[in-house]
């Protein structure tokens, strides 16, 4: 599954809310050293960029079906993946504390999608969406999230006051799938009107 990037930057700048956001350390690989990157964590989507005024989007990533797990330092964690051609992203915090309110979040995050994806009733057109299994970032999303100790909290023991999350969680996705029709929409009707203006431009020869 891919997604033009303007799409995503839009998604990323627009006023929508910020669940958290900050500088981590992202490591690129097994050999190398961490580089300091801004994050932006939106739902269950985080983004990451080289600075936060920065217009370009070096990343995006999906946490369906990840396991947040802590590393060997009481800075570092790890977001993981199972699965064919999937990867393993290793993370570090500047402090102990930014550590743990950054796990946190994003146990927060899955936490509340895998009660929104288990909810009784019809399903939603995101749920349905979420059932289907897309190929290497973009997993199916059956998040399995490991606490920092011990198992994860139940629902209501999670920090969430003055609203109802799983309402909250389907308000926020049907808002960034508006504006995301709506982009696309404008970048379809723009590709239109261009291939119009070439076609008037043609001379026929036959």
């Amino acid at each position: 599954m891919k997604i033009h990037r303007r799409i995503l930057t839009h998604y990323l700048s627009c006023t929508s809310p910020v669940d958290k956001e900050g500088y981590l350390y992202k490591k690129r690989g097994r050999k190398t050293s961490y580089l300091r990157r801004w994050f932006v964590l939106k739902g269950n989507l985080l983004f990451y960029q080289e600075r936060p005024a920065d217009r370009a989007l070096l990343g995006v990533i999906v946490l369906e079906g990840c396991v947040v797990q802590t590393g060997d330092s009481d800075i570092s964690f790890s977001l993981v993946f199972t699965g064919p051609g999937l990867r393993t992203y290793q993370l570090a915090a500047e402090d102990q504390p930014s550590q743990k309110s950054w796990v946190n979040a994003l146990l927060s995050a899955s936490h509340i999608y895998t009660h929104l994806a288990s909810r009784p009733g019809p399903r939603t057109p995101l749920q349905r969406a979420a059932n289907k299994r897309s190929p290497k970032h973009w997993p199916k999303r059956n998040a399995h999230v490991t606490p920092l100790n011990g198992p994860a909290p139940k629902y209501g023991e999670w920090p969430l006051v003055g609203f109802d999350p799983m309402d909250e969680f389907v308000k926020l996705h049907e808002y960034y799938g508006n504006e995301v029709k709506q982009v696309r929409a404008d970048w379809l009707k723009k590709k239109q009107q261009e291939a119009g203006h070439i076609e008037e431009n043609l001379i026929d020869l036959g």
